[in-house]
């Protein structure tokens, strides 16, 4: 069948010693107007920084829960036809020091059909990805990872004022910013490794799909006008945030 469940995600490291490092990857899915559960397992390709396949892993999922509603505003019932399912999955593998260090890379398509910035969304596909540096940059280096997830919900017409900071375990200094997600994987071929699928954004089948993901530099998502990655809904003012605390405006 073919998939329109991709909502968002994220990748973070932890370095254990050893050249060891715990890989967690949270995915998450619109559970009502989505056609595809999570992947079990979920496939993952592992690049040096000249684009060489390191390895390939098979993770399985580690944990599936609902998202619990939230919206920024108590006096309001948050609406029913919303779902969000968050999936965790959970790795350590050994990388030994390398110069320009190593990518991890997770693809999939496709995104929600019901989102409205972007060009026929049920189309577009997703990369999460992480980079490692090398030991030039930082011999020892465990990477951020978010504080809170943002509410499922926002009332129209009522400001939004999220704390959507980072931890970073070894207390790097973070600076924030807005940008685009990337794109993925398409509708021809929405998971790694798979077979060509028909569907109606697949004009044409291709003789075969990619037998991992691909590597950097990736490909931003195709924005409708007006949306950007830095305007990416309609408010007045714009969303920001604060480059310092982290802080969704």
């Amino acid at each position: 069948m073919f998939p329109t469940h991709i909502v968002g995600g994220e990748i973070y490291y932890d370095y254990l010693g050893g050249n060891q490092y715990k890989v967690t990857m949270k995915v998450y899915r619109d559970c009502i107007n989505g056609q595809a559960p999570l992947d079990n397992p979920a496939f993952i390709t592992i690049f040096d920084a000249s684009s060489n396949v390191y390895t390939t892993l098979n993770v399985p999922l580690l944990s599936s829960s609902y998202v619990p509603p939230s919206i920024n505003n108590p006096c309001i019932q948050a609406p029913n036809n919303i779902c969000v399912q968050e999936g965790i999955y959970q790795f350590t593998t050994t990388l030994p020091p390398k110069t320009g260090g190593y990518y991890i890379v997770y693809q999939r398509c496709c995104r929600n059909y019901s989102i409205l910035n972007l060009i026929q969304p049920g189309a577009v596909g997703t990369t999460y990805w992480e980079h490692i540096p090398g030991p030039e940059v930082a011999a020892v280096n465990s990477s951020p990872r978010f504080n809170k997830l943002p509410p499922i919900y926002i009332c129209n017409g009522l400001p939004i004022q999220f704390d959507h900071s980072a931890t970073d375990p070894d207390g790097d200094h973070l600076v924030y910013s807005l940008c685009a997600p990337y794109t993925g994987l398409d509708a021809c071929c929405p998971i790694v490794p798979t077979s060509p699928q028909s569907s109606s954004f697949c004009s044409s089948l291709p003789p075969s799909c990619p037998s991992v993901n691909t590597p950097p530099p990736f490909t931003n998502v195709p924005f409708a006008s007006p949306y950007s990655g830095s305007y990416p809904m309609s408010s007045s003012p714009a969303t920001s945030i604060n480059n310092f605390s982290g802080y969704l405006n």
